[in-house]
């Protein structure tokens, strides 16, 4: 099966922050910390536990997921 995904939408950062050069979702905060816009794959052990977590593609690719990255970009407005 094959699943296809979109993720959009927008936040609001502190003044100062600016794009990591090169880079078109890490944005550093003045205090120096960095804010990613990635969307996340989770998994969790059964559809009514709290157990999710991030799935990385090693993890997914052990059980037969192949995550196929997306473009992404943000733009300063």
């Amino acid at each position: 099966m094959r699943v296809q995904y979109s993720i959009h939408g927008s936040f609001t950062l502190p003044k100062g922050s600016a794009f990591m050069p090169g880079s078109e979702n890490l944005i550093r905060l003045p205090s120096g910390q960095i804010v990613s816009v990635h969307p996340v794959i989770e998994m969790a052990s059964g559809p009514d536990t709290d157990d999710h977590r991030n799935l990385d593609y090693e993890q997914a690719a052990a059980i037969g997921i192949h995550l196929e990255d997306y473009d992404r970009s943000s733009i300063p407005w």
